[in-house]
This record gives C-alpha cells, sequence and structure tokens, in this order.
C-alpha cells in the first residue's frame, strides 16, 4: 500500500561531508499542483548512494515556492529554492540562474510538470560520465522515444517545424541533433560559459550549446510524457520570443565569423555507439610557468594540480619552469634566462598542440609572449594579477602597461576571478574567461560546540611584509577570546615572534613549516582561516580556499580576487586596518551564531570548487584554443626587441610576489 506524502520516511542518502556528484535544475512558473508528485518521484529515481541536489528556480504568481519549501521537507534530498521577484530572460533566465548556483560537476535540467519523467535523470547523468560528452539531450525524436505528451496533431506540427527551423537557421551542431528545442538534458557544468549566456524565452537548450561553442553532444530516446496538471505555458508570445531568439544567435554567429551552418563540423553520436573519430582529442600541452614543484608556494601547487589532472585525463603535458631553466637569484630579486634558451624552446614549440602559459612574471612570462606568439602552438595565457610592489609602484605601473600589450598576443586568457577578468578583456583582444583554481574537499571536519574556548584562527603563508603578518599580530595579541596559529616560514619570521613577544603575545604561536598531514589537521581545528594581506599581487589566496574547505569562516583584506573569494561567506576588512581585523575577529568569538552560519556557507561554496572542475575548465580552455585558433590577426608589436629590453629592465625589481603558504 502506498504512503501519503506526510507518512513517508526520507531515506538516508550520501549527502553530509561530499560535494554533490548531480545538480538537478528546475524552473517553476504556477506548478504547485505538481511539485509534491515530482519531488517523490526524483526522490525514489535518484540512487541513494548518489549525492545529489535539486534547485528549484520559481518565478511563480501561485503558492508554488511554499509548496516546494513543505514538501522539501519530506524527502532526504537536499532542496535549494530560488525565488525571482523579476524573471528575467523568462525560463531560459531560470534555468541559467540554477545553473549558477549547481555545485555539481553535471547538471540536469527538466520542467516541473512531469512531462519529463524524473526516472530519466540518472540515465543522462550516467550517459554523460560513461560518453565524455559536454551535453547529454533527453530526444523525442529518435528509436524509442515517444512525443505524444505533446497532445494535439497541431501542437506536434509545431514542435517538428520549429525544430527543422532550428537546424537551418544554426546547423552545425544544432543541425545535426534531432531534438535541439528538447528541455530535458543534463550538461557538464565546467564547460559551460555562463556569462556569454543571454536567453530569451524558453528554449534555453540553444543558447546554451551556441554561447559555450559546445559541439560533444549525445542524445538519449525518452518517451515524453502528459502533464501531470496545470496548463501548458507554450503561446504565440514564447513562439515570437523563439524567432527572436534564433535571429539573435544567428547574427552572433556571423559576429564571430563562424562557418555557414552546413559546413561547421559537429561531433555527435548517440549513447553506446560512440566511434573513435569523436572521441575526446588528446593533447601535448607545454605549460609555462615561473614555479613548479619541488618550490613550494601557491603558484607551484596550482600548476602541479593542473599538469596532473590534464595528464589523468589522457593529455601529454610537459612543465617548463624554473627548475629547468635556470636562473639567478640574489636574495629577493630573481633573473631569468628564458631569453638567452629561447631558440632551443622555439624548436621545441612545433612539437606542441598548445601553450598554457602562466605570468606576469618579469624575463619570463613576457619573453614567451614578446617571442613566442607568432609561432604555430597557439597561447592560453593565464593571468594571474598585475605586478605590484610596495616602493616600487611607478615602475610596476610601466611593466603592467607593458605585459597588457604583450598578453593581448595570446589566443585566449583566463583569470581566476571576475575582476581581474575584466581587467583584462578590450576591444579586439582575446577571449578572457575565468577559471577560479580549486580545492580537495575532505569530509567536514566536527568543529568546537559554540563557547567552548577561545576562537581559533589560523594563518598560512610567507613570513614576509606583504602578507600582513604584523598588523595580524597586533590585532590578536594578549586577547584571551582569541588563539592564533601561524603556519610557514619567510625572512621575517623572527621579527615576528619578537613582536609577538613583545605584546604579551602567549596566544600566538608559530609552527613553521609542516608537512600536509599538519596542515590538514590545523584546517580542521581552527575556526577562522585569515588573509591580512596588504598587496594586490595577492591575487587569490588559495590558502583562503583550503581553509573553507574545511568549514573555516574567511577573513581576508578588501583586495581584488581575494574579496571575491570570501564574498558572501566570510569578512573582508580594509588591508592593513589593524583595528578592523580586531574587531572582525572578535565579532566572530563572540557571535556564535553568526559563526556557525558563515562557516557552512564558506563549506559550501568550496564544494563547487574542486580540482576536478578547474581542470575540466582548463582542458576545455586548451581544446579550443588547439582546434580553432583565434582569427584575428596577431598584432605587430614594433620595436618587439625594445619591448624585451623594457621587460629585462624591469626584471630587476624584486620578484612579484605571488599568493599561497610556504609549508
Amino acid at each position: 500500500m502506498s504512503k501519503t506524502a506526510a507518512d513517508r520516511q526520507p531515506r538516508a542518502r550520501a549527502t553530509s561531508g561530499h560535494s554533490p556528484a548531480l545538480s538537478v535544475i528546475i524552473p517553476t512558473f504556477n506548478e504547485a499542483e505538481n511539485i509534491e508528485e515530482l519531488l517523490r518521484r526524483l526522490d525514489e529515481a535518484l540512487p541513494a548512494t548518489r549525492p545529489a541536489e535539486v534547485i528549484f528556480v520559481d518565478d511563480s504568481s501561485d503558492d508554488t515556492a511554499s509548496v516546494i519549501t513543505e514538501n522539501a521537507a519530506r524527502i532526504a534530498l537536499p532542496v535549494t529554492l530560488i525565488r525571482r521577484e523579476k524573471p528575467t530572460g523568462g525560463l531560459g533566465g531560470a534555468v541559467v540562474e540554477g545553473l549558477r548556483a549547481a555545485r555539481a560537476p553535471w547538471a540536469v535540467v527538466m520542467d516541473g510538470d512531469l512531462q519529463h519523467p524524473p526516472s530519466m535523470v540518472p540515465t543522462l547523468h550516467e550517459a554523460g560520465m560513461r560518453s565524455g560528452s559536454d551535453v547529454v539531450v533527453a530526444t523525442r525524436y529518435r528509436e524509442g522515444g515517444s512525443s505524444d505528451g505533446l497532445g494535439s496533431a497541431y501542437r506536434r506540427h509545431v514542435s517538428s517545424a520549429s525544430k527543422r527551423l532550428a537546424a537551418a537557421v544554426l546547423g552545425g551542431p544544432i543541425g545535426n541533433m534531432s531534438d535541439p528545442l528538447s528541455g530535458f538534458f543534463a550538461v557538464r557544468t565546467d564547460a559551460l560559459r555562463l556569462d556569454a549566456v543571454n536567453p530569451i524565452g524558453y528554449k534555453v537548450l540553444l543558447e546554451l550549446i551556441m554561447r559555450s561553442g559546445l559541439t560533444r553532444i549525445d542524445e538519449v530516446p525518452y518517451r515524453f510524457g502528459a502533464r501531470h496538471a496545470g496548463t501548458s505555458k507554450s503561446t504565440l508570445r514564447e513562439g515570437m520570443r523563439y524567432l527572436q531568439h534564433l535571429l539573435v544567435l544567428r547574427a552572433a554567429q556571423l559576429r564571430e565569423g563562424r562557418q555557414a551552418p552546413a559546413t561547421r563540423r559537429a561531433h555527435l553520436e548517440l549513447v553506446g555507439s560512440r566511434t573513435e573519430d569523436a572521441a575526446h582529442p588528446q593533447l601535448k600541452i607545454l605549460l609555462v610557468t615561473s614555479e613548479a614543484p619541488p618550490i613550494v608556494s601557491g603558484i607551484s601547487r596550482t600548476v602541479d594540480r593542473i599538469a596532473t589532472g590534464l595528464r589523468e585525463r589522457g593529455h601529454t603535458v610537459d612543465v617548463l619552469s624554473s627548475v629547468q631553466i635556470p636562473r639567478l637569484v640574489l636574495g629577493e630579486y630573481r633573473f631569468s634566462a628564458l631569453a638567452a634558451y629561447w631558440p632551443a624552446i622555439s624548436r621545441r614549440l612545433a612539437g606542441y598542440d598548445v601553450v598554457n602559459l602562466h605570468g606576469p612574471v618579469p624575463t619570463m612570462s613576457d619573453v614567451f609572449l614578446a617571442l613566442g606568439a607568432r609561432r604555430r602552438a597557439p597561447i592560453v595565457y593565464m593571468h594571474h594579477c598585475p605586478l605590484a610592489i610596495r616602493g616600487v609602484e611607478r615602475l610596476c605601473a610601466v611593466y603592467n602597461r607593458i605585459h597588457r600589450v604583450l598578453s593581448g598576443r595570446a589566443d585566449l586568457t583566463l583569470a581566476t576571478s571576475e575582476y581581474y577578468a575584466e581587467q583584462e578583456r578590450r576591444p579586439g583582444g582575446p577571449e578572457v574567461r575565468v577559471v577560479a583554481h580549486g580545492v580537495d574537499v575532505r569530509p567536514r571536519p566536527l568543529k568546537a560546540r559554540a563557547g567552548e574556548g577561545p576562537l581559533r584562527v589560523l594563518f598560512v603563508g610567507q613570513m614576509r611584509g606583504y602578507k600582513g603578518v604584523d598588523r595580524l599580530i597586533g590585532a590578536v595579541a594578549g586577547r584571551s577570546e582569541i588563539e592564533l596559529t601561524l603556519i610557514g616560514d619567510g625572512p621575517e619570521r623572527a621579527e615576528y615572534e619578537q613582536l609577538a613577544a613583545d605584546l604579551g603575545g602567549g596566544n600566538v604561536r608559530f609552527l613553521g613549516r609542516v608537512p600536509d598531514e599538519v596542515l590538514h589537521a590545523e584546517y580542521d581545528r581552527n575556526d577562522v582561516v585569515v588573509l591580512p594581506s596588504v598587496t594586490k599581487a595577492e591575487a587569490y589566496g588559495l590558502v583562503t580556499l583550503e581553509g573553507m574547505a574545511a568549514a573555516c569562516v574567511p577573513v581576508v583584506s578588501d583586495l581584488p580576487g581575494v574579496r571575491d573569494l570570501a564574498q558572501d561567506v566570510g569578512l573582508v576588512v580594509p588591508p592593513g586596518d589593524e583595528a578592523a581585523l580586531r574587531e572582525a575577529l572578535l565579532g566572530l568569538a563572540t557571535d556564535h551564531a553568526r559563526r556557525k552560519e558563515l562557516s557552512g556557507l564558506a563549506r559550501r561554496k568550496a564544494e563547487g570548487l574542486s580540482w576536478d572542475n578547474c581542470v575540466g575548465q582548463y582542458e576545455r580552455a586548451l581544446l579550443d584554443a588547439a582546434t580553432s585558433r583565434a582569427a584575428r590577426p596577431v598584432r605587430s608589436l614594433r620595436p618587439v626587441r625594445y619591448v624585451a629590453a623594457a621587460a629585462a629592465m624591469l626584471s630587476m625589481l624584486p620578484r612579484a610576489v605571488r599568493a599561497g603558504g610556504a609549508r
């Protein structure tokens, strides 16, 4: 005998301490009568062992939102409700909003009227993971599928005509799909370029494929069901918006200089029948960076994880860094010999499909951009942050202007935050994408209960002036409400230890460099991870993200990139403001409810920034650059020798400051 909604008991699910493997996105408009049955079927369809989340984006004028809230408590699946006051972009805009909130590497988009059977959700997800595609579309028009749920012959005729029109206007992957208007599909979230998406109406799949340049598309058949309750949202007005949408997408094709619809290559195969020709191409990649293992730094850790991840995906990756290219080190000054080795490096470039260059690094990234951008191998340039060194700001400004001109020679630019991406965008320049660095998400630690002992604050980084350690010690030394632990080493460590002693800092302890297992234990033990840096060259704050993954509340300086990471999940204070830093930490020490709330938000944000997602976005960028080098001509720089000489002169500055902790 079936149970009522009130009697059902939620099943135990593998969700606690794990990132979701799947996000189910459901846009709703007046679907109150369908919600209970929809959630029940989803809860039954998704395996209890698969961490998943459901995200409703609601534009309703009825009580759909309250019905979602009521029924979400009756199932084990975690449910998020996003209530939009203004339905910008219609149903397509709602889907995009849900995709922005998704934390999983895969998302399934479906309607809330039960015409898309919930039992198909795990099938679409599994097909995507198995096939290596970016999109898996549930189709009504392949063998085994059915469009009977459309009802009347008139609606079936309109659907068929709309499908043919999309194929004729847009061609390429759209022309090869049997159901390009499907609203039921799975998509790999790191393949999407949501900043480029501008949906019109309800055919959001077209928008995502065209704006994100997706070509690896699979299809699985399904039977389009009848509505469980309510009425169809398909109207004459939506039909006119659909025609407008096609025209907008075609105009974008023409602006970007894409090939005519009939000639554009597409990789479209049915699941289970993929061929070697449609398989993921394997690249030979040269990764060029200033620092790589065994050097210990945030940049080095990032580069190592990217290289390892790309190799695990079947690509060949060689790393060119200061480990291979000799450099002269005089205290804080670093002089790379890259220019002297350029003839040999230039000959090697012909053997690579693409170069991933990290910068800016005086005498390295600038020299490579000046001399290598016209070579056959395209360059994907990762811009971490401008050069910013206290005391030589004017020289840094000159260098940054020179390097900005040089970076325009790259085929594609990446940045770790929207702030730096916007700084790199320019008319006629290369495309710029945001690719945030990742983190290893371990099981969530059990933090100390509210009210037990002092607030535990952790700093991880280099013991150098630009990290703001002196201001941090001044803010907390002698405060019984706070216990500060500092991990890392550097030339100013002894000075900071003396400062702590002078200020009566019995609550301050220095651990120096520690192995990874000790570092992880400290992340788990502490309540707050703090980054009090005073330089814009901090760029991202990888250790902040590592702390957030351990449910530490981030307290950071108001710096580009760093503040983006902590936004809405932590506290941001003015750089170098000792009083503001003290006030922020004391507030967390006494407001246990706020601390608990921010801890949960920080952990959830970190769960959405896995290394797998990061590597996937790098892979997409490298594949795009390797398979279709930008059509724009490479700008001539005259005289190139002058630019290279200027860069060499500026290399006499101290080493560019990098984010990341010394261990």
